[in-house]
């Protein structure tokens, strides 16, 4: 044991300027230098827009829900009742469906930013402290060297801080920005062209369209509106006007339909699918690394254990002066008889 002890020695003032080191904050300055401040203000950069594209999105599709709420309870009639609600129906499904989803995306998106405010606290900590236990694990070998227990604990405790260091360090900046990446290949412009097709309906959809296009006031409008015919008993051309209402919203469903589904599932790989594949495949190689680094300190000490245990349970061994005493009888025995 003598032989390592001047490696021991090196280790831990190497540990102990580490820890130092960090509490005074000098080893984020180099971390920051090699590209992690880049990759936080990448990742801020990339948040903050699709946020912003969420809550225009959002604020779109609310529009368009406000107006097709107004009518979708809404009944006229002339000696007979008409939900105009039912004509509607379909398209205030979707609508509500790509408004939640809208909402379900900028709700993760914000979640996601707070992570990353709350990872950029931490990881100072989680430094310190790997760092911290690894000078302490230094220690309780040289102070308390039998008491594998507790050298094992402090171990095992600073191995997870290390796993949690390189996670808030490097894993979680990563997994945002590689999602990031594929985003603008793949989802964004799949998002962004369905948000572009609804604020293209919007107006369309407002209040005042549709009941300008229904209920118009105006004299000359009132002629062609539902209003106008359901006021004059045409019941032919009200017939008439209803079912091209129906067959007009039922095209624009179909369209509204299509532009949802994009939505949903550019929102859910890009605030879910892609963040957790990312995270999930740099968390398993860093843990292997660490887990690489780490297993042979372990299987180490664990042989070392192992022998300092057998050592002190070693069993007796009585046969050897038990056979010599039976010899000494017997030669003597043979003598007498002589």
């Amino acid at each position: 044991m003598k032989e390592h002890t001047p490696l021991r020695s090196l280790r831990f003032y190497i540990l102990l300027l580490a820890f130092l080191a960090a509490l005074a904050g000098f080893i984020d300055i180099p971390i920051r230098k090699l590209g992690m401040e880049r990759v936080a203000a990448a990742n801020q950069s990339y948040l903050e827009q699709s946020m912003d594209e969420a809550i225009s999105g959002f604020l779109v599709l609310s529009g368009i829900k406000t107006g097709l709420a107004v009518i979708e309870g809404s009944e006229v009639g002339v000696g007979f009742n008409f939900q105009i609600g039912d004509v509607v129906q379909s398209v205030y499904d979707y609508v509500d469906i790509a408004w939640k989803t809208a909402l379900a995306g900028g709700t993760v998106i914000l979640v996601t930013r707070l992570l990353l405010q709350a990872v950029d606290l931490i990881d100072y900590w989680c430094l310190v402290l790997m760092l911290g236990f690894a000078v302490l694990a230094v220690l309780a070998g040289w102070i308390f060297p039998r008491r594998q227990r507790m050298n094992r604990f402090i171990k095992d405790l600073s191995f997870f801080l290390a796993v949690c260091t390189v996670v808030f360090y490097l894993v979680f900046p990563f997994s945002i920005a590689g999602a990031a990446f594929i985003s603008k290949k793949i989802t964004g412009p799949l998002i962004a062209e369905s948000q572009r097709s609804f604020e293209g309906i919007k107006e369309e959809f407002s209040v005042e369209n549709i009941n300008r296009h229904l209920f118009s006031d105006n004299s000359e409008e009132e002629k062609d509106s539902l209003a106008g015919l359901i006021f004059k008993g045409k019941l032919a051309k009200i017939k008439e006007a209803l079912l091209d209402q129906a067959e007009h919203f039922k095209d624009k469903s179909r369209d509204i339909a299509v532009w949802t589904l994009q939505l949903i599932a550019g929102y859910l790989f890009d605030s879910i699918i892609f963040p957790a594949t990312f995270f999930i495949f740099l968390f398993v190689v860093a843990k292997g690394a660490l887990v690489y680094l780490f297993e042979d300190r372990r299987q180490q000490a664990f042989s070392q254990g192992l022998r300092a245990v057998l050592s002190e349970i070693r069993p007796p061994k009585p046969e050897r002066p038990l056979r010599r005493a039976s010899r000494l009888r017997t030669d003597r025995g043979r003598r007498l008889h002589r």
